[in-house]
């Protein structure tokens, strides 16, 4: 007995749930998009205008069965009226036709007076076409092709059969037939139309999940009953994304509108920037720009490099990897200002320099450092065994013992403009020679640079001799970060434990 009481108030209990929740729980709405040809006609719902105009979408439709109608300028529509059963977070389109005669607005308002007549009965011949009005709820009346006089009788007074004369029914009064509500598409009776468009012309459509030849704005023939309908287009998503499209006789034509929004694809490009001049930037051996070029990617490897500019050293290649993690990548590079200067020398004793340079000659002692001479120190003289002249550089003094070391020193200055960090290099055209000091049975080859007072090379053996001389062979260093703005000063002398001759015929910083 427990048991059933327990499952007595647990029915009881379900039942009341299911109808508050049925009665009172909110979203009972749908939505109903209403188009019109031409647009503009004002919408009725119930009955009642709504101030809206086609084409509309209206929101927060009461569920149940609800009538649409539209009106403009006293034309007919067609269909004229759409009865649709709004359902729970739905959203149906209702899509009306005018017509080019203009009817009264009385023909809408107030019920034709006249009763329908009766209907007439067919004549005994056959009727070819068959005539098809279709009502409201679905129901066909269809007029029979031929009728078989033997089976029109009537029962006498007397309880007997008897034939019923048949006469030809006269005349009546022509009557309007209604205007189909199904649309004129050549299809058989069991298809539908819909009309897909979206704000995007182009999108493939795809109807129950199978994409159809047919791209949007396009009007399709489908079998009456339920259908869903999305369309695709690369790079766009879409609102809403699916739609359920009911066909049938009575709903006529249905137009299913989506609204196509452009993706915000993620952006991939690489900014190239070069300072202070605008140069010419290539990406993989290809031309982008000058100065400024914002290069479109995909994930990978480039190699970027730059052109010349007058004025200026061109800046090293540099090889770039773009990854997921920084799609987005800058490159900023400066163009140094160009900076040179030079000393030769000539046949005669001459010397041809480029830029702001001097220099002076001189012996350096061990214990004395470098002492200025007009009598002592390197000379220009030939190269042995060379058409070029340079230089030389041996022992500073022979009549002192020690000798000491000759030695020239160049003198330029750095302009605020070419910072220390600019890649300068020092280019030394030294040949050694095969002639040995006086007395010396070694020949042994030591050469001193100094930048700035600090040794930069410390004893170091010339790579070329003096059979290159003519070839123009040079050796060459970085300066970078070794010079000081202003005033730099670079010293070339032989080294304490040198015993040859060697020959300096170009002296270069660039």
């Amino acid at each position: 007995m427990r048991i059933i009481l327990l499952v007595l108030v647990a029915w009881v209990i379900g039942l009341g749930s299911y109808l508050l929740y049925d009665r009172f729980w909110p979203g009972h709405t749908g939505s109903i998009v209403v188009t019109s040809d031409p647009p503009g006609a004002e919408i009725w719902l119930d009955l009642a205008p709504l101030g809206r105009t086609t084409p509309a979408e209206l929101r927060d439709v009461p569920a149940g069965k609800r009538s649409v109608t539209v009106r403009l300028d006293g034309r007919r529509p067609q269909p004229f009226v759409e009865v649709v059963k709004v359902a729970r977070g739905t959203r149906d389109s209702l899509s009306f036709v005018f017509d080019g005669n203009i009817t009264p607005s009385a023909k809408y308002d107030t019920p034709r007076s006249q009763s329908v007549d009766p209907l007439i009965p067919p004549r005994l011949e056959s009727i070819t076409e068959k005539v098809k009005r279709e009502q409201p709820w679905e129901v066909e009346r269809r007029i029979p092709t031929s009728v078989d006089s033997s089976i029109l009788t009537r029962v006498s007074p007397s309880g007997k059969l008897e034939p019923v004369p048949l006469t030809t029914a006269e005349p009546g009064p022509v009557r309007d037939i209604p205007a189909q509500t199904e649309p004129a598409t050549g299809n058989s009776p069991a298809t539908g139309t819909a009309e897909i468009s979206s704000s995007v012309a182009g999108a493939q459509i795809v109807i129950n999940d199978k994409e159809i030849p047919q791209r949007t704005p396009a009007v399709v023939s489908l079998p009456l009953g339920t259908h869903t309908v999305r369309v695709e287009m690369p790079g766009y998503t879409s609102d809403p994304q699916q739609q359920i499209v009911r066909l049938s006789r009575a709903a006529g034509a249905q137009l299913v509108y989506f609204t196509l929004t452009e993706q915000q694809r993620a952006r991939k490009e690489i900014t190239i920037t070069t300072e202070p001049v605008a140069g010419p930037i290539f990406v993989n051996g290809d031309s982008i720009g000058n100065g400024l070029a914002v290069f479109p990617h995909d994930f990978g490897v480039f190699e970027i490099s730059f052109g010349k500019v007058d004025g200026y050293l061109t800046p090293e290649s540099q090889r770039l990897v773009v990854t997921p993690a920084k799609p987005n990548p800058a490159v900023t590079v400066t163009y140094p200002r160009a900076f040179a200067v030079s000393a030769v020398c000539r046949a005669g004793g001459s010397v041809d320099t480029e830029g702001q340079i001097r220099w002076e000659t001189g012996i350096f002692d061990r214990d004395k450092g470098a002492r200025i001479s007009e009598t002592h120190g390197p000379r220009i003289d030939e190269i042995p065994g060379s058409s070029k002249s340079g230089w030389e550089l041996a022992m500073g003094d022979p009549n002192r013992n020690p000798t000491g070391a000759d030695y020239i020193e160049f003198f330029f200055t750095l302009p605020d403009e070419v910072p220390t960090s600019t890649p300068l290099n020092l280019r030394l055209y030294l040949y050694r020679t095969n002639r040995k000091y006086p007395l010396s049975l070694s020949n042994r080859c030591e050469v001193t640079v100094t930048v700035n007072g600090r040794v930069f090379l410390d004893n170091f053996r010339p790579r070329h001799d003096q059979s290159l001389a003519d070839s123009e062979r040079y050796e060459e260093w970085s300066l970078q970060h070794s010079l000081v703005p202003g005033e730099n000063r670079i010293m070339i002398r032989t080294g304490d434990k040198n015993q040859i001759f060697n020959y300096l015929w170009k002296f270069e910083v660039l």
